[in-house]
C-alpha cells in the first residue's frame, strides 16, 4: 500500500481537528512526492550475451539470485532455449534494471535476437576457460547491428584458470575486439560460484546505466512481444520490453499485425503487480479479449496507430566483416525487427551481388508477412541457407514502394534518408553550435531510439561530429577552424618568434563553451590540422623565425651573448648595445626559452644553452658521483649571483639534486642535454 494510502485511511480516522488538517497537510505532500518519486524513476534492461555454456546463467543468478532457466527442458539439458529474466537490485534506488539471459546455442539464435532487441546495455560473457568462440563473435556482430553501444566484457570462471591464462584470455579478447563495436568495453574477470569480482560488476553496471539516456515514456506505448501464454484463472499473458510510452490498467490496447484489440487486466514486473510500466522494463501483461492463439512472438502491443504495418522497406545496411557466401540480387533473408522474424528477399538497386562491403548498402527488404517497423528501427539479416548473420541496418522508409534498378533510386534513397529530422537537426545545430543528446531530445520531441539512430547515421556520414558527449556539425567545426587558422596565420606574423598562441586563449575566441572548444581544439590538434607546442598552438607549417628586418643584429646579438658564457649581462644591455627595441628583446627573450635554447637565471638574466652544457659536462668529468658548492665554483668560475641559480635550475631539471652540503647527479649531462635541449637555436 503506498504511504499517501495509509495516511488518507488514518486521515478519517482522527477526530482531533489539528491532527486532522496536520495529516491532511502531510497526505498531499505525500501524493506529490510519490509522483515526484515515480517520474524520477529510469527503467533499463540489461542483455547477457555469449557462447553456450560459458557461464551466462550462472551469472545472472549471481548478480539477481534468480535462475533463469524455467523451462523442464533446459534443466534437464543445462542450457538456454528461451530467454529468462530477472530484477537487477542496485544501490542506486532510482535505476530499475532488468536483465535478460539469452540463450548461447547456435540453433537458438532466433530467441537470442528476440530477448536483446531493445537492451541499453549487454554483459558479453567468456569462459575463461575457452575464451572467445563463434556464439560470441556472432552475438557481438548482431548487437552492433542493433545499435547496442554499451558493454561491459565478463570472463566467467575465473578459479578455474591461472594467472597466466587470464593474461592470455584478456589479450585474445581484446585483440579481436580491436577496431570493434566494443574495442573500449572494460574487462573483468568474474567466479560466479564463489562471488569473485560480482561487487565490482555490480558497481560497474550502475556507473555505466546511471548515464544510459532516458527512455521515452511520454512517447506512443510500443511494447514488442517475445512470450505469450495462459495462466490458469487469468487468461492470456504476454511479456515483453517497453520500447517506448508507458502502460496502464484497463488501456485499450491493439496487437499488431493483425489490428486484434484487447484490454489490459492487470500488469506485472518481475512477479510484482503494479498500476503502471514504463519504457525500459520488462512487463508481463494480463490481458482480455484476446486469446494466447491470438497472439505470438513478434506481434507488437499498441495504444494507437502511429505504427505502421508493411511488408516493404527501404533500408541502409552493413554486412559483417567476413561473408563466408556471395549475396545475390533477391537472395531469400531472414529479417529480424524487434522480436519479430520475417522471411523475404533481398532487392539491391545498384549491384547484382555482393560479396564484401565495408560501405553502408542502400537497399530493400521485400517481406512474405506483415511486420511493424518505423524510421529508424534497427534489424539483423541472416540467411535462412546455408544459415548464417549476413548483416544487419537501419529502416529509412518502413512503407516503401518499388524502385528502378538505377543509380537515381540509391540517391533518392540517399536523399530519404536525410529527411525532416535530419534537416530538423541541422537546422538545430547550426543555431546552437553544439547540443548534448538531453538538449536535442527536448528540442526535436523525437524518441530517444528515433534521435540515437539519426545522430548514429549523421556521424556514419561525417555530417556531425561527437566532442564532450555531445554534437556539432561537421561544417560547422571545419568553419570555426578556417577562423582558428586565419587568427594564427595573423599571429604568426605579428609574432613569428613564438611557438605559437596559448591554448585557452585559441578556445575562448571559439563561438561555442569552453567545455565544447577545449576538446574540439585537441580533435584538431590530434588529426594534425592544427600543431601544439607545450601550451602553444600554431599552424602545422609554422616555425617560429626570427624576422627579416632583424636578423642581422639579433644574430650578432646571439653571438656576442654565447661568447659572454655564464657570465652573461642583463639581457636589455644586449638589446641597447645593437639598436633592437624593448619589445623585440621581450619576443626574442620569449624565443630563445620557448625553443629550449637558454636558462632563464632572474627576469633580466638568461643564459645559452651552448655554455652551460659545456661548463657542467666539464663538472660531470671533473667529479664523481656528487660534487660541493665549492667544486662548482671552481669549474665554473662564476660568482654567487650566477652559480647558485645555475645549480637550483639543475635541480629543478633533474639532472642533479642536493643532499645537505653536496649536489648527486641523477643524470650524465651529456645525456640530459641531448635529449631535452635543443644544442642550438637558429
Amino acid at each position: 500500500m503506498l504511504i499517501s494510502e495509509q495516511l488518507s485511511g488514518l486521515y478519517y480516522r482522527l477526530n482531533d481537528t489539528f491532527a486532522m488538517q496536520a495529516c491532511f497537510f502531510l497526505w498531499i505532500a505525500t501524493q506529490v512526492k510519490e509522483k515526484r518519486d515515480i517520474m524520477l524513476k529510469r527503467y533499463y534492461t540489461i542483455g547477457m550475451a555469449g557462447h553456450i555454456d560459458h557461464g551466462k546463467t550462472a551469472l545472472t543468478k549471481a548478480l539477481t539470485e534468480v535462475d533463469t532457466d524455467r523451462l523442464k527442458e533446459e534443466k534437464s539439458r543445462n542450457i538456454s532455449i528461451e530467454p529468462g529474466f530477472a530484477p537487477l537490485k542496485l544501490q542506486n534506488l532510482a535505476l530499475n534494471v532488468s536483465i535478460i539471459d539469452v540463450p548461447g546455442h547456435e540453433k537458438f539464435i532466433r530467441q537470442m535476437i528476440a530477448g536483446v532487441a531493445g537492451i541499453d546495455l549487454v554483459i558479453i560473457v567468456v569462459a575463461g576457460d575457452e575464451g572467445i568462440m563463434p556464439q560470441t563473435r556472432e552475438h557481438m556482430d548482431i548487437l552492433s547491428f542493433l545499435g547496442v553501444e554499451e558493454a561491459i566484457l565478463v570472463v566467467t570462471k575465473a578459479d578455474l584458470i591461472d594467472k597466466q591464462m587470464k593474461e592470455l584470455v584478456a589479450e585474445d579478447i581484446r585483440s579481436y575486439i580491436n577496431g570493434k563495436s566494443y574495442q573500449h568495453s572494460e574487462l573483468l574477470f568474474i567466479d560466479s560460484l564463489s562471488g569473485k569480482g560480482i561487487s565490482e560488476l555490480e558497481q560497474l553496471i550502475e556507473k555505466k546505466v546511471a548515464v544510459q539516456p532516458y527512455r521515452d515514456t511520454a512517447g506512443s506505448f510500443r511494447m514488442p512481444i517475445d512470450q505469450s501464454f495462459t495462466i490458469k484463472g487469468q487468461g492470456t499473458v504476454v511479456r515483453g520490453t517497453i520500447y517506448e510510452g508507458s502502460l496502464m490498467a484497463d488501456d485499450p490496447i491493439t496487437i499488431l499485425p493483425e489490428h486484434k484489440k484487447a484490454r489490459i487486466r492487470q500488469i506485472q514486473v518481475h512477479h510484482v503487480p503494479v498500476e503502471q510500466a514504463f519504457a525500459g522494463q520488462r512487463a508481463a501483461v494480463n490481458i482480455s479479449g484476446i486469446g494466447k492463439e491470438d497472439v505470438k512472438r513478434g506481434d507488437v502491443m499498441v495504444k494507437n496507430d502511429a505504427f505502421l504495418v508493411t511488408r516493404t522497406l527501404d533500408v541502409r545496411m552493413k554486412l559483417v566483416d567476413e561473408l563466408r557466401y556471395t549475396i545475390k540480387q533477391r537472395t531469400p533473408i531472414n529479417v529480424y525487427i524487434g522480436t519479430a522474424e520475417a522471411a523475404g528477399r533481398l532487392v539491391f538497386f545498384d549491384r547484382n551481388e555482393v560479396t564484401e562491403d565495408t560501405e553502408e548498402i542502400f537497399c530493400q527488404l521485400r517481406l512474405d508477412e506483415p511486420i511493424v517497423a518505423k524510421r529508424g528501427d534497427r534489424f539483423i539479416l541472416r540467411r535462412p541457407t546455408p544459415v548464417e548473420t549476413i548483416g544487419g541496418g537501419v529502416v529509412i522508409d518502413p512503407n516503401a514502394g518499388k524502385h528502378k534498378f538505377s543509380h537515381e533510386t540509391i540517391e533518392m534513397l540517399k536523399e530519404k534518408s536525410r529527411t525532416t529530422p535530419s534537416e530538423l537537426l541541422e537546422n538545430l545545430l547550426q543555431t546552437y553550435k553544439w547540443m548534448n543528446i538531453q538538449q536535442l531530445l527536448k528540442e526535436t520531441s523525437m524518441d530517444t531510439a528515433q534521435l540515437e539512430n539519426l545522430l548514429a547515421s549523421e556521424i556514419d556520414a561525417k555530417r556531425i561530429r561527437n566532442v564532450n558527449k555531445g554534437f556539432i556539425l561537421v561544417s560547422e567545426s571545419e568553419r570555426m577552424l578556417k577562423d582558428v587558422m586565419e587568427r594564427l596565420k595573423e599571429y604568426h606574423q605579428l609574432y613569428p618568434l613564438r611557438a605559437g598562441k596559448n591554448k585557452p586563449e585559441v578556445v575562448t575566441q571559439l563561438p561555442v563553451k569552453k567545455s565544447v572548444g577545449s576538446p574540439l581544439l585537441d580533435a584538431w590538434i590530434e588529426s594534425g590540422e592544427l600543431k601544439a607546442t607545450g601550451p602553444f598552438v600554431a599552424l602545422p607549417e609554422f616555425s617560429p623565425y626570427i624576422p627579416e628586418k632583424w636578423s642581422k643584429r639579433m644574430n650578432l646579438l646571439k653571438s656576442d651573448w654565447i661568447t659572454d658564457g655564464l657570465q652573461v649581462k642583463e639581457w636589455s644591455d644586449y638589446g641597447a648595445e645593437h639598436g633592437i627595441p624593448a619589445e623585440w628583446m621581450k619576443e626574442l627573450r620569449m624565443f630563445f626559452l620557448q625553443q629550449n635554447a637558454a636558462w632563464e637565471i632572474n627576469d633580466n638574466l638568461i643564459v645559452h644553452i651552448n655554455p652551460i652544457r659545456d661548463h657542467f659536462q666539464r663538472l660531470y668529468e671533473m667529479t664523481g658521483d656528487e660534487f660541493s658548492l665549492k667544486e662548482a665554483k671552481e669549474s665554473f668560475q662564476v660568482s654567487r649571483k650566477y652559480l647558485v641559480p645555475l645549480l637550483e635550475k639543475s635541480d629543478d631539471y633533474g639532472m642533479t639534486i642536493r643532499a645537505e652540503s653536496v649536489r648527486k647527479w641523477l643524470k650524465q649531462p651529456e645525456v640530459y642535454f641531448n635529449s631535452v635541449h635543443e644544442q642550438e637555436a637558429d
